[in-house]
């Protein structure tokens, strides 16, 4: 009997121990690569593997339920893991067999019962539900959500999370099947709005692509990430404020339609009148102040003049005449920053004589 052939047999209750045997030498300087026997063995067999390990693992789960396996010692541990790897790269067969095995190890099943001491096998079985969502397989949405929300929760926990950051920016479409309003997906929002908390993602050149693309999600996510970003702003150094302007102007850069509107309405307008209303012993007018004049110096980028001279007519000119010196100090010092302000769509005449009448009114504010 082959090996191919003895590994096919061993995936059954009765000869667990020599399937577990396989698994170990995987592992071991005996060559046997089990990704290499899938590979070899023809789809009848690969089917009939996918069977065996569903009666398999229904068996296991029988005798040995999740919530016996706390208490498990680390020497204990299951040895499935090289299978479930390798077998995320199987699944374009038929896989109605190998569907029932992703899902007993998914969810209250097996992936959240797993001990501290499983984290290989966790990870295996988290490939195994990514492998999934991407090749666009039944259940899809299921498998997606779950291995998105375990990457966001270790992009939080691990030393070095860059690698899973970027492994959730490569599942970020998974959000697109979430349904925003949906109480089910309530803690994966809150995950998502301690992104905005953490350095880590706010530096990390897929972690910006990610919070960006979240200003894309739900037009109603809008005003609670950028709630979230005003709460926040205060403790952020002055690097990271610098990282959270470009997320506010890439997310500005991409938006259309009513998404724009409301970043602009919401967001940047909000973050213009702060700078002319705060008090600058505020301890977050500094930062307020470094996101606007982010904008500012982008004047050279396709459209940024037009939204600034629509986003500022409507508050700058009154401020400049305030009753207030602080105020029309704050607005004094953007409207030199920002100047001129104009709508370049608009005829050269309209321009001159906007810019002039913003010249106006600045001399007469000064004196």
């Amino acid at each position: 009997m082959s090996k191919r052939e003895a590994f096919l047999e061993a995936a059954c209750k009765e000869n667990v121990e020599d399937f577990l045997r396989f698994i170990q030498l995987h592992d071991k300087a005996e060559p046997f690569d089990v990704e290499e026997v899938l590979q070899e063995m023809p789809r009848e067999q690969r089917e009939a593997l996918w069977r065996r390990l569903a009666s398999l693992l229904q068996d296991v789960l029988l005798e040995f339920p999740t919530e016996r396996w706390e208490g498990r010692r680390e020497e204990e541990g299951m040895q499935e893991e090289p299978t479930a790897d390798s077998v995320s790269k199987r699944i374009n067969d038929p896989y109605s067999p190998l569907l029932e095995v992703t899902r007993r190890l998914h969810g209250e099943y097996v992936l959240v019962s797993l001990p501290v001491s499983e984290a290989p096998l966790q990870n295996h079985i988290h490939a195994l539900c990514e492998a999934w969502w991407k090749k666009g397989l039944q259940e899809k949405e299921r498998f997606g959500r779950t291995a998105f929300f375990v990457s966001l929760q270790k992009s939080f926990i691990l030393k070095k999370p860059g690698a899973e950051i970027q492994r959730v920016w490569r599942l970020h479409d998974v959000l697109l099947s979430l349904d925003y309003t949906s109480e089910e997906n309530k803690q994966i929002i809150d995950l998502l709005l301690q992104c905005f908390h953490r350095p880590a993602h706010i530096r990390n050149d897929d972690g910006k692509r990610f919070l960006v693309f979240l200003f894309s999600w739900n037009v109603n996510f809008i005003w609670v990430i950028h709630g979230t970003i005003k709460n926040q702003l205060e403790f952020y150094s002055k690097p990271i404020t610098a990282h959270i302007a470009e997320i506010y102007f890439r997310a500005w850069k991409k938006a259309s339609g009513e998404f724009l509107e409301k970043i602009e309405s919401l967001c940047i307008q909000d973050f213009m009148q702060n700078a002319i209303f705060l008090h600058r012993a505020s301890p977050v007018h500094s930062k307020v102040r470094q996101i606007v004049s982010y904008f500012h110096m982008r004047k050279d980028c396709r459209n940024v003049d037009k939204m600034l001279y629509n986003l500022y007519r409507p508050i700058l000119w009154k401020a400049l005449s305030a009753p207030n010196f602080e105020v029309r100090a704050n607005s004094t010092l953007l409207f030199t920053e920002a100047f001129p302000f104009y709508d370049p769509s608009e005829s050269n005449e309209k321009i001159d004589e906007n810019i002039q009448k913003q010249l106006d009114t600045l001399l007469f504010s000064l004196f």
